[in-house]
């Protein structure tokens, strides 16, 4: 009995392998090869290759040692699609019997895939699975059946880069794509992912078809995109010179009919930076938004896009354009009353700088701004309110020079903002501002302009009221508001302010009232009148020689 148990495990393992080896001889798998490289090339319509072809009789399978799709001759001549394996499932029985072949599966191993984006919107796939009449606008492309139970690609790389300038191409690793019930004339469903330059992760899945036989890239599909860790600059979808940066996240729903695409979603960022020049956000900000995209038209619009921390938004709607592969903004940025305490988080990633560590509390702003331009070359232009609020940790009035040193004892160190506006303009070469208009009670009522330039040196000039200057820095601003109204040189304009500068930067700004100018040119004046300005005021001791 042992004996015989013996010969019959034999048998069955043997017999297999036996068969599978007479099957080889029999089949000779190359025979299929034209075949199959013709119909993948009128589906394609694009010249399909395939290397030496092989059975696996126990996976039930082609395997084809090499594989390669042409390109589009628009876009060169290096291949579209490469691989080195390619596994066909097929069924057994059609194939053994009457040499038939019927195809279950595409399975490719390690793909190169070579994707390129012209400049007036156009993709070297666009003419996949173009008919022979494509190019004849009077004609409509036919397709060829080509229906496959499951298409997978394992371990593949997608290179992304434009016609025009292929220095900054992308590069998308550990590609993998699975394609169910694949169709060229009926939707299916499909799932992509993929590693992103950098430590991202981007994951698409949905439905897809049928395939537009005039464009690909104008295929109708129903997706869910979301991404994991991206960083917009190591992905090269931003350059390191507009001085945005961030970690984002997000989680979107993209729709398109063939002709637009829509789409909306939420962008959570970390460590932001929208602005050259600015400090990372202390803490993370949702970009809510909701935009249209014509493919024809290569434009879109931003029907919203709301910048959330906490409770606050701010919103930007307007339109975008594709030049050279580059998107060029035409924007509405507009807040209203938003809560400046809300705000600090925002703040530091526009480039909004404050003075030795202070931060504003309470409040509002409001701001209206056109932003027009690329994300690395654009101009911002518009004006801001801001209302109520204090900035805590920087005293104002007495920091001035020429001002401090009359306005008796220096206490707390909070600059009370009873409003401040202002029209500014920032493009790459700093910005500047406006018919300035601020009311702080130490110092009374402001105006002016000033400049920043783009290494964030500061040069404005104000004129400072004390019609309604309140505390002690009232009496200083007061010596010098009156010294001015008798200078000889003074103008009727000046005569109810003194000219104060601010120079340095803005975290460490050097703030200084003209009192050499007010006095410049009209000494005797002064000196017949000064006496009786400062015994007016109470100061006259301040001017006495000590005995």
């Amino acid at each position: 009995m042992k004996k015989s148990v013996k010969v019959g495990l034999a048998a069955a393992i043997a017999l297999p392998l036996f068969a599978a080896a007479a099957i080889r001889l029999f089949v000779d798998a190359n025979t299929f090869r034209p075949m199959i490289e013709s119909q993948i090339t009128a589906a394609l319509s694009r010249k399909v290759t395939l290397g030496t072809l092989s059975l696996s009789v126990m996976t039930g399978s082609l395997v084809a040692n090499d594989l390669a799709i042409a390109e589009d001759p628009k876009f060169g001549q290096t291949p579209f699609f490469t691989a080195k394996r390619l596994r066909i499932g097929v069924q057994m029985k059609p194939l053994i019997f009457n040499r038939r072949l019927i195809v279950r599966s595409f399975e490719v191993d390690a793909p190169q895939i070579h994707l390129i984006h012209a400049e007036d919107g156009t993709w070297n796939f666009s003419t996949l699975s173009h008919g022979a009449s494509s190019h004849n606008t009077t004609q409509l492309a036919t397709l060829p059946d080509l229906s496959v139970g499951l298409i997978t690609i394992k371990d593949g790389n997608a290179k992304i880069e434009t016609l025009s300038s292929r220095t900054n191409a992308r590069s998308y690793d550990h590609l993998n794509v699975t394609l169910e019930h694949f169709s060229l004339d009926e939707a299916f469903p499909f799932t992509v992912g993929a590693s992103l330059p950098g430590d991202g992760k981007v994951r698409v899945s949905g439905t897809v078809g049928p395939i537009n036989p005039q464009d690909a890239a104008s295929t109708t599909f129903d997706a869910r995109l979301t991404i994991q860790h991206l960083d917009p600059v190591v992905a090269g979808y931003v350059n390191s010179r507009a001085g945005i940066s961030m970690i984002a996240g997000l989680d979107a729903h993209i729709v398109s009919d063939g002709m637009n695409v829509a789409s909306d979603g939420k962008v959570r960022a970390e460590h932001l930076i929208l602005l050259k020049g600015g400090k990372v956000a202390p803490h993370p900000v949702d970009v809510n938004y909701q935009i249209g995209y014509s493919l024809k038209g290569n434009s879109g619009q931003v029907s919203d896009l709301a910048l959330q921390t906490g409770a606050v938004a701010i919103h930007v709607k307007g339109t975008f354009q594709f030049a050279a592969n580059v998107p060029v903004f035409d924007l509405k940025l507009l807040a209203q009353s938003v809560p400046i305490d809300g705000l600090q988080a925002l703040m530091p990633s526009v480039g909004a700088k404050l003075p030795n560590g202070a931060v504003l509390k309470g409040g509002t702003l409001s701001a209206n701004f056109l932003i027009k331009g690329s994300a690395e070359d654009n101009v911002i232009a518009g004006s801001y309110e801001i209302k109520n609020t204090e900035l805590v940790g920087y005293n104002l009035g007495s920091k001035i020079v020429g001002i401090a040193a009359m306005g008796g004892i220096k206490t707390g160190d909070t600059t009370v903002i009873e409003i401040s506006r202002a029209d500014m303009r920032i493009s790459k070469t700093g910005s500047e501002t406006t018919n300035i208009y601020s009311v702080l009670p130490a110092l009374g009522e402001s105006t002016g302009s000033g400049t920043v330039s783009p290494s964030g040196a500061l040069d404005f000039h104000l004129i400072s009221k004390v019609t309604s200057a309140k505390g002690l820095n009232k009496v200083g601003v007061n010596i010098l508001t009156k010294l001015n109204s008798t200078s000889a040189a003074a103008k009727p304009s000046d005569a109810a302010g003194i000219p104060i500068s601010i120079t340095g930067t803005a975290e460490n700004p050097v703030i200084t009232a003209d009192v050499n100018g007010l006095v410049k040119g009209n000494a005797a004046t002064l000196r017949s009148k000064g006496t009786d300005i400062l015994n007016k005021t109470g100061l006259s001791n301040l001017f006495r020689k000590k005995k």
